[in-house]
Order: C-alpha cells, then structure tokens, then sequence
C-alpha cells in the first residue's frame, strides 16, 4: 500500500502560478510541504497532469518545481467563504525529471515510492516488497503486464533502488471511502529485488 504522509505540512499563503506548457494560470498555495502544494484555485487541471510551477516565496523571489495533479477538493458554492477549494500537487525530484526526460523516447512508466526512516521501510517490506510486489497509488491507468520502472528512494540510507516491474492487477477509480486506486506490480527478477533490499533493513 501507498506510504502515509511522512511530511509535515505548513500552512503558507504564497503566490503560485503554472500551466502544462506555460505559466498561464496562477492561485495561491493552502499549505507547501517539501514534496507537495496545496493549490487553491478554481481551475482544477485533471487528475495525473503534470505542471510547471513557480513558486513567490517573496514578491521577487521565486522557485521552480515540476509536480503531478494528485488529488482534487471540490468545495459547494454556500461554504466557499469559509473554505476554499483547489488540487493538491507532488512535487517531482529531479531524479524523475531526468529518468522521465531520458525514457521519455521508450516512454517507459516510471513510479517513485519514497522511505524517509528506516522504520518505514521495514514495514514497507514486511507488509509487500518481501513478497516481490509492490502498490502505486496512482489515477494511470496501465494495460495489465505493462513494463515500468520503480524506484525505492531509501531517505534514510541516502540511496535508491530501482527495480523493474510488471502491471499485475489494476483498480480503477471506484466511488465510496477507502475505495483503492492504483496498480499492484510485480517485479519481474524478485530474486535480485531481495538480494538489493535486504541489506537495508537493518534494526529499527
């Protein structure tokens, strides 16, 4: 299963503006965190888009990120004055911004999953990794034995696995809570993803 949020949010007020292709749409962060936004906006970019963002941390001073639509909050009209909508984005790490520039040609899907504690990992792994398998949740949706990449990003040990991997089942978007969206993949050599993993897990 997916990691819980292992980053603790801010709520910040800044200036954001962004656009698939160009900075054409702009708002205003909910909350920043080192790996997401909160965008509070009425222009909700689809589900799994990715954006430029440019981040005003002062009123001339910026940051640039590239990040994915990860999820949408849709406030009623009567309650918008004392809660405000928009989407929440996953800032992408410059290993997958160059991974994805560099398969981009063999358009191979590439998935991240990242372990801050080693005590994250352990259960990671106990729970699935040591079974050779491993759940993305992710609204892409993948033909059942399609070849993707995933890299374990070990935060803790300031190292990254990357395993390859097969489409083993897919849960498309389901209404009610708890409903599971994502894929469950396979490594396709579980053998090697054992012996690279193992040595990592050390003690809690």
């Amino acid at each position: 299963m997916a990691e819980k949020r292992q980053h603790r949010r801010i709520k910040r007020r800044l200036m954001v503006k962004y656009g698939e292709r160009e900075l054409s749409q702009s708002g205003f962060t909910g909350d920043v965190s080192t790996t997401g936004l909160f965008i509070i906006s009425s222009s909700m970019p689809p589900l799994d888009t990715r954006l430029h963002i440019q981040l005003f941390v002062e009123p001339e001073r910026c940051l640039f990120f590239e990040g994915e639509v990860r999820r949408h909050k849709l406030v009623p009209a009567e309650l918008r004055t004392i809660e405000r909508g928009g989407f929440g984005v996953r800032l992408l790490t410059p290993r997958e911004v160059l991974t994805s520039a560099l398969d981009q040609e063999l358009r191979i899907p590439h998935f991240e999953l990242s372990y801050p504690t080693r005590a994250a990992f352990q259960q990671a792994y106990e729970r699935e990794l040591r079974m050779g398998a491993v759940f993305i949740s992710t609204s892409k949706q993948l033909p059942r034995d399609t070849h993707v990449v995933v890299s374990l990003v070990l935060e803790f040990a300031a190292r990254v696995v990357e395993l390859e991997a097969q489409v083993a089942q897919v849960f498309p978007p389901q209404e009610g809570p708890g409903a599971m969206v994502g894929l469950a993949l396979l490594f396709t050599d579980r053998a090697r993803a054992e012996s690279l993993l193992r040595p990592w897990l050390g003690q809690a």
